[in-house]
């Protein structure tokens, strides 16, 4: 379980391990019940699949995203699957296949909604007992490479830093910075950048904190100097 703020770039990744092994991915977002991992028969007697059952069978990487956004009881299904090695789906019973693996990405530890993720649930200790957890943070190594301006880097980590410091439920993401970028290089005005990616929906009040807590920042970033701005207008 690739565990990690949101837009650090879980879903990128588990898609390149499927790549790497050459084996199929086969995602589904967040189990709302069970049937969305088991299938069903509909009313003209037909099975209807799903992604876990073809990867189950056929082998692959079942990618279920946003676990902790699963309901509960659905996730029992992938409690038996992965203990017993066979699972009984609508139509038939059938032995895992020795190529499936089962990857799956979240935004807490599984304990349940926070002030950042408030519509996540809390996880059975057993199915938080089928995986290994593995923390999935921003890489600002990562950032530099793909995102190789220095002044955008250095305003955003700085914001970010601000972010953590202050405990503030904000999200400033790789995909955040990604997008500060790309508008960037495409000569988008720094007052409506920061407005729809930095700023978003923060208060009056919270940005003066955030900007009051930035440090290694100078006036000479345009986004530091513009954001300052920005507030005082605000």
């Amino acid at each position: 379980m690739l565990i990690g703020p949101a837009g650090s770039g879980k879903n990128v990744a588990i898609k390149q391990v499927a790549d790497a092994l050459g084996l199929h991915m086969y995602y589904t977002n967040n189990a709302s019940n069970e049937f969305k991992l088991t299938g069903f028969i509909d009313a003209g007697g037909n099975y209807r699949d799903t992604e876990f059952y073809k990867a189950f069978k056929n082998g692959g990487i079942f990618f279920l995203d946003e676990i902790d956004n699963s309901d509960p009881s659905a996730l029992i299904v992938i409690n038996s699957a992965l203990a017993n090695g066979y699972m009984a789906f609508p139509h038939e019973t059938i032995e895992r296949h020795k190529d499936f693996r089962i990857i799956s990405a979240a935004n807490t530890w599984g304990k349940g909604a926070d002030l950042q993720y408030v519509g996540r649930n809390a996880l059975d200790g057993a199915t938080l007992d089928r995986f290994d957890n593995i923390f999935f943070d921003y890489d600002k190594n990562l950032e530099r490479a793909l995102y190789p301006n220095e002044e955008v880097l250095k305003f955003m980590w700085s914001f970010r830093n601000a972010v953590y410091d202050t405990k503030m439920p904000h999200i400033v993401s790789t995909r955040g910075i990604g997008k500060v970028y790309k508008k960037e290089i495409n000569n988008i005005p720094v007052n409506d950048i920061l407005t729809s990616n930095v700023i978003k929906n923060l208060q009056q009040d919270d940005l003066n904190t955030l900007i009051g807590s930035m440090n290694n920042i100078n006036y000479d970033n345009k986004y530091y100097y513009a954001v300052k701005r920005l507030s005082l207008r605000r």
